[in-house]
């Protein structure tokens, strides 16, 4: 009964994303008590309380592409959509085209980069994501970050994750595809 209802609940999440959750359908699966630490996990890091909606979906864009997974990217870019965030702006985060984005995004944007796809420190940017957002903003774009992050790596392991081809990502921000 258990996995029924978490099957259906997967179906709800996948209609809300855009995306198939194949790997949550083999979890769910295999081990209830599974999919519930997984998500206990995502619904830890999910909540955007202390900032803006453009600097969460500013982390957890380029969380999810320096980790290189196809589907995890677009299932962000239909959550920045989803966000009433700017299509144009969306596919600037993706390309990594910052020149038009507010001070306090590109520092959010820069952190994000150095830390999830670089593995490096970037004070700068940090402080200015401080300033902005104040010390819990800070905590909560280092958890939508290493969050969006950390799901194509579970993919991964798994056998699931995509490639990323973020031409095209940017192309399905803009509602090219």
């Amino acid at each position: 009964m258990l996995k029924i209802l978490a099957i259906l609940l997967i179906k709800r999440a996948e209609k809300r994303l855009g995306v198939a959750l194949d790997y949550t359908r083999h979890i769910a699966q295999t081990d209830i008590g599974l999919l519930t630490r997984y998500n206990r996990i995502f619904g830890f890091l999910d909540p955007n309380l202390k900032t803006t909606p453009l600097a969460y979906h500013a982390a957890r864009l380029r969380g999810a592409i320096a980790a290189d997974c196809g589907t995890c990217v677009e299932a962000e870019i239909n959550l920045a959509k989803l966000s009433k965030l700017d299509k144009q702006t969306i596919s600037d985060l993706i390309t990594g085209n910052y020149e038009a984005l507010p001070p306090e995004i590109i520092a959010v944007a820069e952190l994000t980069d150095a830390v999830t796809a670089r593995r490096e420190d970037a004070p700068q940017a940090r402080e200015i994501v401080r300033q902005q957002f104040g010390e819990e903003g800070l905590i909560e774009l280092s958890y939508a970050m290493n969050g969006a992050a950390l799901l194509p790596g579970i993919k991964r392991a798994m056998g699931y994750a995509t490639a990323c081809d973020l031409g095209l990502m940017a192309n399905l921000a803009k509602g090219k595809t």
